[in-house]
């Protein structure tokens, strides 16, 4: 891995963490964990445990970095903490229909 990748990875690790921090000031309970062979965000619905997921941060095939959803889709590049957390959210909240 040369130094820029390595930045770039160092970068996104502290991005998970900036994430998780958001998340749990929007009520979620979240903390920076592993998971295989990588680091992600561990993040649950306090009041509907059912509604989790682990968040991973990790390269692009053109080099960027994102947020990613363990079903493989982008969130959000990881410099935009605040878009991924509101997504997050919205994805690991009950809606009711009315």
């Amino acid at each position: 891995m040369n130094a820029t990748a390595a930045d770039a990875a160092h970068e996104a690790a502290e991005q998970l963490g900036a994430l998780a921090r958001d998340l749990h000031d929007r009520g979620f309970t979240a903390h920076v964990t592993r998971v295989g062979d990588y680091e992600c965000v561990s993040v649950a619905n306090r009041a509907v445990s059912q509604l989790s997921e682990n968040i991973r941060a990790a390269p692009a095939d053109d080099g960027t970095w994102w947020f990613w959803w363990s079903w493989g889709d982008r969130i959000a590049r990881v410099s935009d903490v605040a878009t991924a957390a509101f997504k997050i959210a919205y994805v690991l909240t009950p809606h009711t229909n009315r």
